[in-house]
């Protein structure tokens, strides 16, 4: 193996040009270990008869990235994570970061460029300075906005999905604004944001779906009509229209229905309502699920202390508290609450273990094991890639014969399996296209499901 303890840095370009002016110092060998037969056409390249990352084609004369040293790929793969393990720890990233498609992409450019100019360049002179980055990020938007419009110019059959939310951050809050008056902090108000997203199936059967707006909200108020306004313009901006024949998809509150309830078919989040009403259950005050938010205060307030005191190091996972704006969020926080349950008395003090003691283990163990349907089924409705809407009124059913009571559930999983089935009813609304789409379904059109409503169905 040639050594290479002294390398000189240069770049790839350098030795192009060294090699181009038949400079004295540089010398064409074949590597001591060479053994392929492609090596009758290459040499690797010598600076002051050091062996360098070069090589040089015989014919062209070219020359490219190569290196010498035998290093394995799981070594490779150690230093690799070692550098993400510094990246997230010094940087303060999440582990995420590197999951994301755009990550990989900006990672793959940076090997294409490695293996082109090799690596005798500065990483500093690839990276741009983050100003450089800011402002391309509005030519970026618009350069795929146009991309966008011109793919939308053959869409005539879409799907609308929208949501409103309100910033919670941007709010009022006593210790920031003691030193003004009242009429001054009452113009202090949240910021809110609209989100719309486009579904439709292309010529291929595929089901696309494009973010076209998640930005903030800046009309008067949210009444109905301003609603429907955004929307518009927002879809208008891509060459859409809204009509009779258009479906939008949103949560079932009142401002919501009223928004969509003309001109356009509107059908709730099946993936939203599942959430309410286990929401409502586990907040709202039913003297009928008392039990159950007992249950879920206890764990709540174990995971809150755990993560204050920074012990989470000391588990095997990381428990999860309680969000109420994440969908299956009481499922997560309890499955991680059972999956460490016994390591926890290690680290809770006095207080913190007493409230531990007062957990039944088995009635816990029941009902994340019930709301673990619950979970599967937000979870498949909330699929990007395939269409779910013949789904539905399938998974409903499958959530109501899961909510049928037996004779080993606790009182507490019982009173809340009676909740659940009830509001489930009243709340969760099955639309037409719903028994439509599943009758089209060639493994759905034989009403098993609901024979019930077969009758209805059929007329």
């Amino acid at each position: 193996m040639s050594c290479t303890a002294r390398k000189e840095l240069f770049s790839k370009q350098h030795y192009q040009n060294l090699i181009v002016t038949k400079d004295s110092s540089i010398k064409l060998k074949k590597p001591p270990s060479a053994r392929s037969e492609l090596w009758s056409n290459f040499s690797q390249v010598y600076h002051s008869d050091i062996a360098q990352d070069y090589i040089v084609c015989h014919e062209c004369h070219i020359v490219l990235k190569w290196t010498s040293e035998t290093e394995d790929y799981s070594t490779i793969k150690e230093r690799i994570v070692e550098s993400y393990a510094e990246f997230c720890a010094l940087d303060n990233k999440t582990f995420e970061t590197v999951a994301g498609d755009d990550f990989i992409s900006l990672a793959k450019q940076l090997m294409n460029a490695g293996a082109l100019i090799g690596t005798g360049f500065s990483v500093n002179e690839l990276l741009p300075h983050p100003t450089t980055v800011s402002r391309n990020v509005t030519r970026t938007y618009n350069k795929l906005k146009q991309q966008l419009i011109l793919f939308c110019e053959n869409v005539q059959h879409f799907t609308i999905t929208c949501d409103f939310w309100t910033e919670s951050l941007t709010g009022t809050y006593p210790h920031v604004f003691s030193g003004i008056s009242r009429v001054q902090l009452s113009l202090v108000e949240c910021l809110h944001y609209g989100g719309i997203s486009l579904h439709f199936v292309d010529v291929g059967f595929n089901l696309q779906m494009f973010i076209l707006a998640c930005k903030l909200y800046d009309l008067p108020n949210q009444k109905a009509y301003n609603i429907r306004d955004f929307v518009n313009i927002v879809v208008e901006e891509f060459g859409l229209k809204i009509n009779e024949d258009i479906f939008i998809v949103s949560d079932n509150e009142s401002k919501m229905v009223a928004a969509f309830r003309d001109g356009v078919i509107r059908i709730g989040c099946s993936a939203h309502y599942i959430n309410k009403v286990i929401q409502h259950a586990f907040e709202l005050e039913e003297p009928c699920c008392s039990g159950v938010q007992a249950l879920f205060s206890l764990v709540r307030d174990i995971i809150t202390y755990v993560r204050q005191i920074h012990k989470q190091s000391s588990l095997s996972i990381c428990v999860q508290n309680y969000c109420k704006i994440r969908f299956s969020n009481v499922y997560i926080m309890f499955n991680t609450f059972v999956m460490v349950y016994n390591e926890l008395p290690s680290i809770l003090n006095t207080t913190q273990r007493q409230n531990y003691l007062k957990i039944n283990y088995v009635e816990l163990e029941q009902l994340t094991r019930y709301l673990t349907y619950f979970h599967d089924v937000i979870e498949k409705l909330s699929c990007e890639r395939t269409p779910t809407v013949h789904l539905v009124v399938s998974y409903k059913q499958f959530l109501l014969n899961k909510s049928k009571e037996h004779n080993d559930d606790c009182l507490h999983l019982v009173q809340l399996k009676r909740y659940i089935s009830k509001h489930f009813n009243d709340y969760w609304i099955i639309h037409d296209i719903h028994y439509i789409a599943m009758l089209l379904h060639p493994n759905l059109k034989s009403y098993r499901l609901i024979p019930d409503k077969k009758n209805m169905l059929l007329h």
